[in-house]
């Protein structure tokens, strides 16, 4: 199903915040302290990746959840976790989730490759075995329902998501039984999986997309969502029309960048991106649903 929100900027103030009251931390439910880990990726050279996991302070087995980053990667210049990595790893051990964000790029040499012409870490044909690397990962700790894992990616790591719950992939990214419980993604490119045909989840998938989108425009999300549910595929999408690429920023002014990839008609453009307070509030509440729904028993 797709689902087109309308005009999010004119949302009353009121709603705007009550949903961003809602959204805020119950004191006390925090997540423990974040610890770097290192563990493998399923892909050839078994390439020993960097993560941050994040743990529930309760003690037992809990759900979980795989952050993928967006091709700007997990860190900015400066060392720092990019604003929307810190948000949502908090966000997510406030839900009660172990979290696991994975970082693909530093152990291969790159901190970004947004502004690379000719992508050296393909997010359909790389990335995915770094994905299902970290679910065999968190499937072996003691803390972690093995059967309770989503998958999570933000544009470029949004791609790779699709990539990696298409039906087949796990045999294809050497998974062996390893199975995604449900996945989601923000803002992901689908022209490319679109063109192909025939893209099928082989578990719940929500997609949140920018309807302003110029940097990942939603449009061929929507027509390749449409089709896996007319063919009985669990798979949604939700467009915030007003939305800008990078939405969910908790406080990136809109602003424009160039972007580059040589699989575009235009290999260099201008893009808008930057943060919508009401349909990022929005998205939060659909994904908190999606992921409750996924993982109940």
């Amino acid at each position: 199903m797709s689902n087109v929100v309308r005009g999010t900027r004119a949302w009353p103030r009121r709603i705007a915040l009550a949903l961003v009251l809602l959204l805020m931390p119950v004191v006390g439910l925090r997540a423990a302290e974040t610890t770097a880990v290192r563990f493998p990726s399923l892909d050839a050279s078994r390439t020993e990746l960097a993560g941050l996991l994040s743990r529930p302070a309760a003690p037992g087995r809990h759900a979980a959840v795989v952050m993928m980053h967006g091709c700007s990667g997990a860190y900015g210049k400066s060392g720092n976790l990019h604003g929307t990595m810190r948000a949502w790893l908090e966000r997510l051990g406030d839900w009660g989730y172990v979290v696991l964000l994975v970082d693909g790029f530093t152990p291969r040499g790159y901190r970004s490759v947004c502004d690379l012409k000719e992508r050296p870490i393909d997010a359909h044909s790389d990335r995915p075995f770094d994905a299902y690397g970290a679910l065999a990962w968190l499937q072996a700790q003691d803390f972690v329902r093995a059967d309770r894992v989503a998958l999570l990616g933000w544009s470029h790591g949004a791609m790779a998501m699709l990539a990696a719950m298409e039906a087949g992939a796990p045999a294809r990214f050497g998974a062996g039984p390893g199975r995604f419980r449900a996945a989601a993604g923000y803002y992901p490119g689908c022209a490319q999986l679109a063109s192909r045909g025939g893209w099928r989840p082989y578990a719940p998938l929500l997609v949140l997309a920018g309807g302003v989108d110029d940097w990942t425009p939603p449009g061929p999300c929507v027509a390749m969502l449409e089709r896996a549910r007319a063919a009985g595929a669990p798979a949604e999408i939700v467009v915030y029309a007003t939305a800008y690429h990078g939405f969910d920023h908790p406080n990136l002014p809109v602003r424009t960048r160039i972007a580059r990839n040589n699989d575009w008609r235009q290999p260099e453009r201008r893009v808008h991106l930057g943060s919508d307070p009401v349909a990022r509030a929005a998205s939060i509440v659909k994904l908190q649903a999606f992921l409750q729904s996924s993982f109940a028993d």
